[in-house]
């Protein structure tokens, strides 16, 4: 076969290739893998929960199907096998915080192509899907925020002006990020831009900052009769509360789903679990890279929480082994214990009125 015939092969192949279905119901994980995927080349649309994802897939041809395990309604298997009855050839991928053998045993038979544990980074997912749909030949053109193609279309405002990109290490990642969000949060849009723009430079899978460098460009793109006051913005980002390892970087990336309550959290305990044991490699790499921080920039997870005004780190993060750690732990279960007792009291209460009524 001759260059010019492989040529129009790979042309074929990237007008065929049918888009990706990301089926997940956080939206911030669900926004920044369509980004990912979209700033690599593919084409993809995005559902909530399940029977939304099978309605578009009863209406249009998909490559692969990436389903979050934990969905509103039927979870991600469910959808997995009722969307591979409607259509045979679609590939999918489960995508859990919550494995277990059983689970992934199951997605094993309906036919799932891969089992990716959460937090995962975007280029683990991206080989998954290379393997179904190969690699990407389409030329990368990214996509306008909604915000800023409405602003250009009205005339509201200028072209963007090139961000300057700070030469930046890994090991700094987590304070500049942190940085990035005060700026974003003191309504210094520019600033922030800048701050995200050169952790992306050196990370591009860093799927918060991709989620940072969104909202801060739709707000760089909104007119300026129209910009939100500092508190606002504020008020907007303190929405989005970031899982503490994540916070602490040993995670890419992860929503907090307990308000900060670690306590009642699955994910929290299995990475505790994970250090405890030792078993994952992975986390001893996030250990050593934290190990390597300056004293100033370890803070103690309590401290990033919000439990404790401001506290360094004296054990990298193994909380287990901290005297400090297990003084809080037990504070937060005398707390929950007493909230539980007043509950219940509050429950016989209303039932003995209820009772009385009666």
């Amino acid at each position: 076969m001759n260059k010019q015939e492989t040529t129009r092969k790979q042309e074929k192949e990237v007008k065929e290739m049918k888009p990706v279905l990301i089926v997940e119901d956080e939206a911030i994980l669900r926004e920044s893998l369509r980004d990912w995927l979209r700033d690599e080349g593919y084409e993809v649309e995005t559902a909530e929960e399940g029977e939304e994802a099978l309605q578009r897939i009863g209406k249009e041809k998909f490559g692969i199907a990436i389903l979050d395990l934990r969905l509103p309604g039927k979870d991600g298997l469910e959808v997995l096998r009722e969307a591979k009855a409607q259509d045979p050839k679609l590939q999918g991928i489960i995508i859990t915080a919550y494995p277990s053998a059983e689970t992934a045993a199951e997605a094993k038979k309906i036919g799932a192509v891969d089992y990716i544990v959460k937090p995962f980074t975007p280029d683990a997912l991206e080989k998954s899907i290379q393997a179904v749909l190969g690699p990407v030949q389409a030329e990368i053109k990214p996509e306008k925020s909604k915000v800023e193609a409405t602003a250009v279309e009205a005339g509201a405002v200028e072209k963007p002006e090139v961000v300057e990109i700070i030469s930046i290490t890994k090991e700094e990642i987590p304070g500049r990020f942190e940085q990035g969000q005060t700026y974003f949060q003191g309504g210094k849009y520019k600033e922030a831009l800048k701050e995200f723009q050169s952790i992306l430079n050196i990370a591009p899978g860093h799927m918060g900052t991709r989620v940072w460098i969104r909202k801060t460009k739709d707000e760089l793109a909104k007119p300026i009769v129209e910009a939100p006051e500092a508190g606002a913005a504020v008020e907007e980002a303190e929405k989005v509360k970031q899982c503490v390892w994540s916070r602490m970087g040993v995670v890419s990336y992860r929503i907090c789903t307990r308000d900060y309550d670690c306590l009642t959290c699955e994910f929290d305990q299995m990475m505790q679990d994970k250090i405890a044991s030792g078993e994952t490699t992975e986390l001893d790499e996030a250990l050593e890279r934290l190990k390597e921080l300056p004293g100033p920039q370890r803070v103690c997870r309590y401290a990033l929480k919000g439990d404790v005004s401001y506290r360094l780190c004296s054990r990298l993060f193994q909380c287990e082994t901290c005297e400090f750690g297990q003084y809080m732990k037990n504070a937060l279960e005398q707390k929950l214990d007493k909230l539980a007792a007043r509950r219940e009291a509050l429950r016989k209460k209303e039932e003995k009125a209820k009772g009385e009524a009666s």
